[in-house]
């Protein structure tokens, strides 16, 4: 499971000089013009700001400054709570479950148990299966890919602004995709103040990729469960 620790010093670390021969030459092309790409966007995204004095471009910046804030607010949580990874698994999860009868529960943990969920067995609540659940995302490989290429994207202490910036970017696009696509959600993070570091786990919730809805049905809400624990 990905800690606040160590997802801190990922941001910090620079990754992308570390990259060794063995990676051979088309891995390094690659990881330069992914690199290019993310610094262009944070470069991008500070001369937005230059554009602040004139009055055309009020509105972005003030949007900009916002997220800015967002973003910011995001890293004191990241600083201060134990783990927000999990904290957002979490409410995406509890989202998922809310209000089922027990009988529902046991419905959906036997067909958790019939797709190979290995945790789904016997009797269980809504707050045990929660917690299965959660406990299976936060520990899946697939999440630690994510979270690891969210964080390898960015590098280098040479271009800590543009790098800073390029972070803000990414959030502050994932952010919005995930408001169109799932504002209950979304309001429940920002809420949280969390909806800045969505982008981290996106690739994980974005499987099920519902229009502002979540699965409703005993076998879409199994489907959605297989999907982000794979």
């Amino acid at each position: 499971m990905y800690s606040n620790i160590i997802i801190l010093d990922k941001m910090h670390a620079d990754r992308f000089l570390a990259l060794t021969l063995d990676n051979a030459l088309t891995g390094v092309r690659d990881e330069m013009l992914e690199q290019a790409k993310n610094i262009q966007a944070g470069a991008a995204r500070l001369a937005f700001y230059v554009s602040c004095f004139t009055t055309n471009y009020q509105d972005v910046c003030e949007k900009q400054k916002a997220e800015d804030v967002r973003f910011m607010r995001a890293i004191v949580k990241l600083i201060g709570k134990s783990n927000v990874i999990e904290q957002m698994v979490r409410i995406y999860v509890d989202l998922l479950l809310k209000n089922l009868t027990p009988e529902r529960i046991q419905r959906i943990n036997r067909e958790l148990f019939k797709h190979g969920a290995t945790f789904a067995s016997g009797s269980v609540t809504n707050q045990t299966l929660g917690g299965a659940i959660v406990a299976a995302v936060c520990y899946s490989f697939s999440l630690s890919v994510s979270i690891e290429r969210a964080l390898l994207r960015y590098s280098t202490r040479a271009v800590i602004m543009t790098g800073l910036y390029s972070y803000i970017q990414d959030a502050a696009d994932a952010a919005g995709r995930l408001k169109q696509q799932n504002g209950i959600y979304y309001y429940t993070l920002y809420a949280e103040t969390l909806e800045m570091l969505y982008f981290l786990i996106e690739p994980i919730i974005s499987r099920n990729s519902t229009l502002n809805r979540l699965p409703s049905s005993d076998a879409e809400i199994t489907e959605a469960i297989m999907r982000i624990i794979r």
